[in-house]
């Protein structure tokens, strides 16, 4: 059991004889009890305090300290597993606040040191084990274009003149995902100098049965893009 009395006193004595006569000598021995001092919680579990799935309470615990036989007080420190500093902080009320999670991996552990003021060798320790999947992950951005396919004539050429011009053209639509960047337009892999969400194709005056793909990539990040097919034909209208 530990001792919360700070010292208690021996009483020695002891006669000595001098020049004949016998004087009684007492000694006054102080017998000091060790310093002595524990932590509580011994263990907890605390998340990232960039957990996106947590609670931003469960992302610190406070710990107490009780120093016996001795009226200096203590100090607090974190510590990692192998003796070097820990990654997340403690003040001196006792209060743990946890570190992002950055390369930590869930279930990583640290030490709470509390170290007696006055006989610094005696100390405490706590475990924290830390947990949680830190940030949210960054999606990645997308592009989407509409439509995928389509089939258009030509202007001119066989009998493309009995087909109405709205078949000749189509605008194609973009939507981009977790960015804000735009998009341009190509046809073939040649850019077409139009940026953003909207661009109207218009087939060649003449040509043969082809297939043309249009695409939309964002600006700055050309290996993000969507596609569309254009079946470019002919129309050759039966006895004519």
């Amino acid at each position: 059991m530990m001792h919360r009395h700070h010292r208690h006193r021996h009483h020695h004595h002891q006669r000595v004889r001098r020049h004949g006569v016998i004087t009684e000598v007492r000694h006054q021995i102080v017998c000091r009890h060790q310093v002595e001092i524990e932590v509580w919680p011994p263990r907890a579990e605390v998340q990232f305090h960039d957990d996106w799935t947590g609670n931003p309470a469960s992302a610190q615990v406070r710990f107490e300290a009780q120093v016996y036989n001795s009226s200096q007080g203590h100090t607090w420190e974190t510590r990692d597993i192998n003796g070097g500093p820990g990654q997340g902080t403690i003040d001196a009320s006792g209060l743990y606040r946890s570190p992002p999670k950055g390369a930590l991996a869930s279930g990583a552990t640290e030490l709470i040191v509390a170290t007696s003021r006055e006989d610094p060798l005696r100390k405490a320790y706590a475990w924290v084990t830390l947990v949680g999947r830190g940030p949210r992950p960054v999606e990645a951005a997308e592009v989407a274009v509409f439509p995928r396919r389509v089939n258009l004539y030509y202007r001119n050429g066989a009998n493309n003149n009995l087909i109405d011009d709205c078949n000749k053209q189509r605008q194609f639509e973009a939507t981009v995902f977790n960015t804000s960047a735009q998009v341009e337009w190509l046809v073939n892999g040649a850019p077409q100098g139009v940026i953003g969400p909207w661009f109207l194709y218009q087939t060649p005056a003449n040509g043969a049965s082809a297939v043309v793909t249009v695409r939309a990539r964002l600006q700055g990040n050309p290996g993000v893009f969507a596609e569309a097919k254009v079946s470019q034909l002919n129309y050759d209208w039966p006895g004519v």
